[in-house]
C-alpha cells in the first residue's frame, strides 16, 4: 500500500498527461482537416497515385549537335509535345527526314523561344504556318512547318541544326531563322560565368550536366551534409505519411513534433549542402561538357564579337539553304528591353527586370548594335522586326522573357509571312 501511495499520483499524472496529449492531438487534427482522427482512413500510397508529377521523359538532355533537346516524338501530354528531333511541336508533324508530297511547301523554323512560339502560339495567335499558307504565291500548296527552334537557343545552334538537316537529306523549300535577343543576352551571361559566348546557354548545359557528373569527393563537408539532408528528407517523408494515416491524438502530436524537428534540420542544412555541391561539382561538370575552353574575348568586346559570330552564322545558313535550292529568311524579333513602344501598365509590371540584369544588359546592348548596322543587315538579307510593336498602344508582352500575347503572336507571324511573300516574288511568277 505504501508503494501504491508513492507511485499512484505519478501514474495518475502520467495518465492525465496522456489524456491531455490525446485531446490536444485530436483537436489539432480536427482543426487541420475538419474531421475526427479516430475515423481517419489510410491514404493511398503516394507512389501509386498520379498527382501530376512531371514525366521524367519530358526533361531535356544533351544532344551531340544541337547542344540540348527535349525527348524525341513525345506525345503523351496535352500541353507539351515534340517532333521526332525533340523540338516542341503541338501539331502532329512528319518525321525527319521525310519526302514531301508534290504540292508541299516545306518550311523549317529556327531560333529561340520566340521562334518556337511562332510554330506553337501559346496564346492562340496566328501561327507562322497559317500566315504563310495564306500567301497568294502558295495558292494550291500545302505549307508544312517543322519546328527546329527552342528556348533558350542561340547561334550557332541554329547553324548546326540546319547542317544536320542537309546532311540527313531533308528536302527544304524555306529556311526561316527568327532570333536576336538570346544571342546577346546569353552571350553575356556565358561570359560573366566563365563560359565562352559561342557555346549554348551555360545554365541549361550545367543543369543537365549536374545530373550525371560525380561530386568531387575531396570536399570535406559533402558526405556529412549529404547524410544529414538525405536522412532529414527521408524522416520528413515518413512522418508526413504517419501524420496522414494516424488514428490517435497522441500519435498525431508525436509525429507532428518530429516532422517539425526534421523540417528545421533540413532548412538549416539545405543551403549549405547546395552550396557545397555546386562548388564541388561545377568544375567537374564544365570539364565533362568541354565548357572549360579558355575565353578568347574581353568584357568590352563580348557584345561586338557576339554580333560578328551571329552574323557569320546567319550568312552560313543562307549559303547552306541556297546550296540545296531553298530560300533563306533571317528575322530579328522585337525585344522589350530595347524598344520605343510605350509600355502599358500591365507591361511595366511584367517587365520589371532591373537594368543591371544580364538578360536586359546583353539584349539591349546587342540591339543597339543591330540598329547601328541596319544597312549591313539589309545587305545580308536580314530583316528587322524590332520596331514592329513601337506604335501599338495595347499590351503585347506577356512575360519577363519578352514573349508575346495573342496579338503579338499574330502580328509577328503576319510580318514574317509578308517577308516570305516578297522573297517568293509576284503570284504570277511563282
Amino acid at each position: 500500500m505504501s508503494l501504491l501511495k508513492k507511485i499512484g499520483p505519478w501514474i495518475v499524472s502520467a495518465g492525465l498527461c496522456l489524456v491531455a496529449a490525446e485531446i490536444l492531438g485530436a483537436a489539432l487534427f480536427y482543426r487541420s482537416t475538419g474531421s475526427l482522427i479516430y475515423f481517419n482512413e489510410p491514404k493511398a500510397n503516394p507512389a501509386a497515385v498520379d498527382v501530376g508529377v512531371v514525366d521524367p521523359r519530358m526533361k531535356r538532355r544533351l544532344h551531340p549537335y544541337f547542344g540540348y533537346i527535349g525527348p524525341y516524338s513525345y506525345r503523351d501530354s496535352s500541353f507539351y509535345r515534340t517532333n521526332n528531333l525533340g523540338f516542341t511541336q503541338v501539331e502532329e508533324p512528319r518525321d525527319v527526314p521525310f519526302k514531301p508530297e508534290p504540292n508541299d511547301f516545306v518550311v523549317f523554323i529556327f531560333g529561340g523561344s520566340v521562334a518556337a512560339r511562332l510554330v506553337n502560339p501559346e496564346f492562340g495567335g496566328t501561327s507562322v504556318q497559317q500566315a504563310i499558307q495564306k500567301l497568294p504565291q502558295l495558292a494550291g500548296k500545302n505549307v508544312v512547318a517543322y519546328n527546329m527552334a527552342q528556348g533558350p537557343g542561340k547561334q550557332p545552334q541554329q547553324l548546326m541544326e540546319l547542317a544536320y538537316l542537309i546532311a540527313a537529306g531533308q528536302h527544304i523549300d524555306l529556311v526561316l531563322n527568327v532570333d536576336g535577343a538570346l544571342e546577346f543576352a546569353f552571350g553575356l551571361i556565358n561570359f560573366e560565368n566563365g563560359v565562352d559566348p559561342i557555346f549554348p546557354p551555360m545554365n541549361v548545359l550545367l543543369a543537365i550536366g549536374d545530373e550525371f557528373a560525380p561530386v568531387d569527393a575531396s570536399s570535406p563537408d559533402y558526405y556529412e551534409l549529404a547524410y544529414t539532408v538525405t536522412h532529414a528528407r527521408a524522416e520528413i517523408k515518413r512522418y508526413t505519411s504517419l501524420l496522414e494515416n494516424g488514428r490517435s491524438g497522441i500519435a498525431y502530436v508525436k509525429n507532428r513534433f518530429l516532422k517539425a524537428f526534421y523540417d528545421r534540420i533540413l532548412s538549416s542544412k539545405l543551403s549549405a549542402y547546395n552550396e557545397t555541391v555546386t562548388k564541388a561539382s561545377a568544375g567537374g561538370v564544365r570539364r565533362l561538357l568541354g565548357l572549360d575552353l579558355p575565353i578568347r574575348t574581353s568584357r568590352d568586346k563580348v557584345i561586338e564579337e557576339t554580333f560578328e559570330m551571329w552574323l557569320r552564322s546567319s550568312d552560313l545558313m543562307k549559303v547552306m539553304a541556297n546550296s540545296v535550292g531553298a530560300k533563306y529568311l533571317g528575322v530579328v524579333h522585337p525585344n522589350p528591353y530595347h524598344s520605343k513602344k510605350v509600355l502599358t501598365e500591365a507591361e511595366r509590371k511584367i517587365l520589371d527586370l532591373p537594368e543591371s540584369d544580364l538578360m536586359v544588359r546583353g539584349g539591349s546592348a546587342g540591339y543597339a548594335l543591330l540598329e547601328s548596322h541596319a544597312d549591313l543587315l539589309k545587305s545580308r538579307g536580314i530583316v528587322s522586326a524590332a520596331a514592329l510593336f513601337d506604335d501599338v498602344p495595347d499590351t503585347i508582352y506577356a512575360d519577363k522573357a519578352g514573349h508575346f500575347g495573342k496579338r503579338g503572336e499574330t502580328m509577328l507571324a503576319n510580318f514574317v509571312a509578308d517577308q516570305v511573300g516578297l522573297r517568293l516574288g509576284s503570284p504570277q511568277n511563282k
